[in-house]
């Protein structure tokens, strides 16, 4: 049976649609993150679609690592209304900037991954590790080329928190180059 938009919805329907807890639900009501919810004549929460939207907005925010308090400091800004545009915009792009540098650093642990599963895979076959240092460069894959690369500028880094600490430092680049400091 298809839900229709418009019609209310308990905390239970809300918990199954979302796949939160009903015991999350009711906090975020509580803490005022839902600021919308309405309680029907028997003092019994009633959301709508309208919640549920702000409840998506809400994880997707708690997932970018925000604290309640800064959720709640969002919330609060929509309900002053368009003189706090300029404020929610930098804290989307803040936010936006920051997964970006996120999904890069995670990229670059995969292609290591990538090339280390790759290596052993071509080790297992020829029966050695040793297979490697008869390899020509033409021989390997130019993917496995280029990241080999970018780990070999990690200026012989070798082991991989070290790595992922200086990439996520910016000293290490996809290209393999270091940043400049500002």
């Amino acid at each position: 049976m298809e839900k229709q938009a418009n019609r209310p919805m308990t905390i239970k329907d809300v918990a199954e649609r979302t796949g939160l807890s009903v015991y999350t639900v009711r906090y975020y009501a509580r803490e005022g993150l839902l600021p919308n919810v309405q309680r029907d004549k028997n003092g019994v929460r009633v959301f709508t679609e309208i919640d549920l939207e702000t409840i998506y907005i809400i994880e997707c925010l708690k997932n970018c690592d925000m604290t309640i308090r800064e959720i709640k400091d969002y919330i609060q800004w929509n309900i002053e209304g368009d003189s706090t545009i300029d404020k929610r915009l930098a804290l989307f792009q803040e936010k936006y900037n920051l997964i970006q540098e996120k999904i890069w650093r995670m990229q670059e642990i995969q292609d290591a991954l990538r090339y280390k599963v790759w290596f052993y895979q071509t080790a297992k076959r020829a029966g050695t590790v040793e297979v490697h240092d008869r390899m020509k460069p033409e021989d390997i894959p130019l993917k496995m080329r280029e990241i080999r690369a970018r780990m070999k500028h990690a200026e012989g880094v070798v082991n991989g928190k070290e790595l992922l600490s200086k990439i996520a430092k910016k000293e290490v680049t996809r290209g393999g180059m270091k940043h400049e400091k500002t």
